[in-house]
């Protein structure tokens, strides 16, 4: 039986942030990320359910920050 996986969007959308966000996560070292691979001309992360909850422990752990303010 084969592990499913998940795109980052997808990984993002079950962690509860944006792609954006994780993308951001990615890129500052913050959360464990796995292999980047080669789709043709496209690379790829492909996220197990274990890479996804490494990554919700990490949104867990983090404190709210200050609200913005309405203008």
């Amino acid at each position: 039986m084969r592990t499913k996986t998940y795109t980052t969007g997808e990984a993002a959308s079950e962690i509860g942030v944006s792609r954006q966000t994780l993308q951001s996560w990615i890129a500052g070292g913050k959360v464990p990320v796995p292999k980047a691979i080669e789709m043709g001309h496209v690379t790829v992360r492909l996220w197990t359910k274990a890479d996804i909850e490494k990554a919700r422990k990490f949104r867990g752990a983090l404190k709210p920050g200050p609200k913005a303010k309405k203008k």
